[in-house]
């Protein structure tokens, strides 16, 4: 058995395997977090120990498929990888950040589980933790994406740049607004321990804290706003595909993914559906849940086809797994940052595996995108290749790819000037200016690289 669960973890990272991994995690997020509402507006529920056994199945395809990923990011960071392209030694704090996360949260599922098993109960401070654990090393790989973006758009103005650093900042926004929020409703339960009771009555009788609608309405907005803009640079991104399919089909495509996700907040101007669910609650229910519980999972799927698709387009083995590990980052990312159903604290805890993705989704997305950037700036090669492609999402990676390059030369030279310094100080002037020397001929024949074919893609692109 153990045999089995290692060679899992060491499954070679595809586009047929990535796939497979999102199709997987948004299953098991749609149903983790759709569970508690189709029970609470239509009444019926499973028995509690079949609940149980759903909890743990959740809970073990969330270990496995964290530590297959974890391992797949270690191969793609291996220690030639580091020696080739002068991956910082920062990265390996971020791997050591998420192993503990994921550590400790895969400990607080297992204790909350055994006293499921043996006390028949478990502990409200255990949800707290996780709670904690899941809001905050996320915030920390995301606030170092957001600066990278940043940094990279001050060296290269460009709107899908621009559209990423925000979307990912409101992001952040509402991962500090559901820290509070469900901070706020955990702190007001009255017993420390939650029992096996219903979940039509946990639900019902959960304690509504002054502020609640606030909150909840900051974070709908955050979370609305940050779905609009990420997806207006995946259409950007994707828009060749409309010459493939057609602009019908592919204006269709990306109006509908909006559509669905947007439809559910019009119970803000009135909900319609009201005398739907008082006149058939269980038949409604039931249609509403499956129609409208994968909105968000939706969305993050099409969000993550532009760094899936990029994928084939590139022949760089490193980049490509870099690319697919940041597609699954991004569909774990968007699909797990939600209120509902944790803050109604019930038994088991659904919720608590969505809840315990978002680290890894951010992570992965972070680690994913950082590489991908750092090969393509120290791969001239590679980056003549972005040239010659039409592909919008190459294009997007070359921006970056150059950006990124652009800084690393800066910061050479900013370290040569202060060798410099010291090496008059030592008299050793003269071998510092061939080290200087010989950095300046690399740069010049970078810059000059990029400059031919920056002007060659212009001339292309305005024959055709």
């Amino acid at each position: 058995m153990k045999e089995k669960i290692i060679s899992y973890t060491n499954l070679v990272l595809t586009k047929k395997t990535s796939i497979i991994f999102i199709l997987i995690l948004t299953t098991i997020i749609v149903f983790d977090s759709a569970l508690v509402k189709f029970s609470s507006y239509s009444g019926l529920e499973f028995p509690t120990q079949l609940n149980i056994i759903i909890f743990i199945i959740f809970s073990s395809i969330f270990g496995i498929t964290s530590a297959t990923l974890i391992r797949s990011v270690r191969n793609v960071m291996s220690i030639g990888t580091y020696k080739s392209v002068g991956l910082p030694v920062e990265l390996r704090h971020f791997q050591g950040l998420i192993i503990i996360t994921l550590t400790l949260t895969v400990a607080i599922i297992l204790l909350i589980i055994l006293q499921m098993m043996f006390n028949n109960n478990y502990s409200v401070i255990l949800l707290r933790v996780q709670t904690y654990l899941s809001h905050i090393s996320p915030l920390i790989f995301l606030a170092f994406l957001v600066f990278l973006f940043v940094s990279w758009l001050f060296l290269k103005r460009n709107y899908v740049v621009m559209l990423y650093a925000i979307s990912f900042s409101l992001i952040c926004a509402s991962l500090v607004v559901s820290l509070i929020y469900l901070e706020y409703y955990h702190s007001r339960i009255v017993s420390t321990d939650v029992k096996p009771y219903s979940i039509v009555s946990y639900v019902a009788n959960v304690p509504s804290p002054p502020g609640r609608e606030s909150l909840s309405q900051l974070f709908d907005a955050l979370s609305v706003s940050s779905f609009l803009l990420m997806w207006v640079a995946t259409a950007i991104l994707l828009a060749q595909y409309q010459y493939r399919i057609g602009r019908i089909k592919y204006f269709f495509l990306m109006s509908i993914t909006l559509i669905y996700y947007i439809f559910p907040f019009q119970n803000y101007f009135g909900d319609i559906f009201f005398p739907m669910l008082l006149s058939s609650p269980v038949i409604f229910s039931l249609i509403y849940i499956l129609i409208f519980s994968a909105t968000k999972q939706a969305g993050a799927v099409l969000f993550s086809l532009s760094f899936w698709t990029a994928s084939s387009l590139v022949y760089e083995e490193r980049v490509r797994k870099s690319l697919l590990i940041s597609s699954i980052g991004m569909t774990i990312l968007f699909s797990s940052v939600e209120l509902t159903p944790l803050q109604y604290s019930v038994y088991p805890p659904y919720g608590l595996v969505t809840e315990a993705f978002i680290p890894l989704g951010a992570y992965l997305l972070f680690v994913g995108i950082f590489i991908s950037v750092k090969h393509v700036s120290v791969d001239a090669k590679l980056r003549k290749e972005f040239y010659k492609s039409a592909a919008s999402q190459l294009a997007l990676l070359r921006t970056l790819g150059v950006s990124q390059m652009e800084k690393e030369l800066e910061n050479r030279i900013k370290f040569l000037e202060e060798r410099s310094g010291l090496s008059e100080a030592t008299s050793d002037l003269h071998l510092e200016e061939e080290i200087k020397e010989e950095d300046v001929k690399k740069i010049l024949r970078d810059v000059l690289n990029e400059l031919y074919y920056s002007k060659t893609d212009k001339k292309e692109t305005q024959k055709t």
